[in-house]
């Protein structure tokens, strides 16, 4: 038996380690391409066992610290993602929350001028709407070049026809009950002796076309202030599991104070309203519904049986 070296297998080894380290560095460079002659050299039947087990445990090697490297990476793209989404939250609850008071400033505002000229007379029943109509767009002006300027999405306010029909089916069918409820309640006060409505019809329907189209108008901007910026600024500002809740008490119990200069009862409807409006913009998050269900409810409370105004 020949114990004597194979020379020509000898000769061969220097080369192909030279090459296994090549390789070798050029994965450790981030050239992961380069483990592919590791594996040529693991399945070489030309090779010693020794080298191809030696090429094949480099390049195992290999593909593991590629897998690793990309999972990092992956996980680095995920940490960024997630800090720009806080840092784009922070930033939107800063704003929001700016928004938020700037809302009620100017609603403030507005009702301080309504209140001082009701009281005074220089605003009477044929100026109040248009009036009202005035200051709602001039608030609503202010409040969508803040939100333009910042590149919000209009449908992040509800500014949106998407769902819309949806939305107005909805509206209407769960204004039904309310609106059965106020002819009811008007048909119970027109039949007791005590009541100041008692003798009168239940339907009194003695309002101008101009007047139900501004009431729509006025609909339409309560909404988009109210719903569609101070409720979704108000959600965005709290934190927790009742945010949403809180955000539809505390809109509609500021619309309610902004109508306390009208009547307790108007104030209680508009607070009743108001939430049953909340909770319809949180289902639909849109204010084509809730605008008109506003509106339905709302002319035939105050034009169709005069029950509030």
């Amino acid at each position: 038996m020949n114990d004597a070296p194979n020379k020509e297998g000898f000769a061969a080894v220097p080369s192909t380690l030279r090459q296994l380290m090549k390789s070798a560095q050029e994965v450790a460079k981030g050239r992961y391409d380069a483990a592919s002659h590791l594996f040529h050299v693991a399945g070489s039947e030309t090779e010693t066992p020794e080298l191809r087990d030696l090429a094949e445990t480099l390049g195992l090697m290999c593909v593991k610290v590629e897998a690793r490297e990309y999972s990092l990476a992956l996980a680095l793209e995920d940490v960024k993602k997630k800090n720009a989404e806080l840092e784009q939250e922070s930033a939107l609850r800063a704003q929001s929350g700016f928004l938020f008071f700037s809302t009620i400033v100017m609603l403030s505002v507005y009702t301080m001028i309504l209140s001082l000229g009701l009281s005074s007379g220089w605003i009477g029943d044929a100026t109040e709407q248009p009036l009202t109509l005035g200051l709602m767009f001039v608030i609503l002006l202010m409040i969508g070049s803040f939100v333009k300027r910042h590149h919000y999405p209009w449908a992040a306010w509800g500014l949106t026809w998407k769902g819309s029909g949806r939305a107005l089916t909805e509206s209407f069918f769960f204004s039904l009950p309310w609106a059965l409820f106020a002819i009811a309640l008007k048909w119970k006060l027109v039949h007791t002796p005590t009541s100041a409505m008692y003798g009168h019809p239940i339907f009194e329907l003695n309002c101008s076309a101009l007047a139900l189209f501004l009431y729509a108008l006025v609909s339409i901007t309560q909404e988009i202030i109210s719903r569609g910026f101070l409720q979704t600024a108000t959600e965005r500002v709290l934190t927790g599991k009742y945010r949403s809740f809180m955000a539809v008490l505390t809109s509609s119990v500021l619309f309610a104070v902004l109508h306390l200069h009208y009547s307790t009862a108007t104030m209680a409807a508009t607070f009743v309203s108001g939430l049953f409006f909340g909770w319809l913009f949180l289902r639909q998050r849109t204010v084509v519904g809730v605008s008109a269900a506003h509106y339905l409810l709302g002319a035939l409370a105050m034009d169709a049986l005069h029950l509030i105004g």
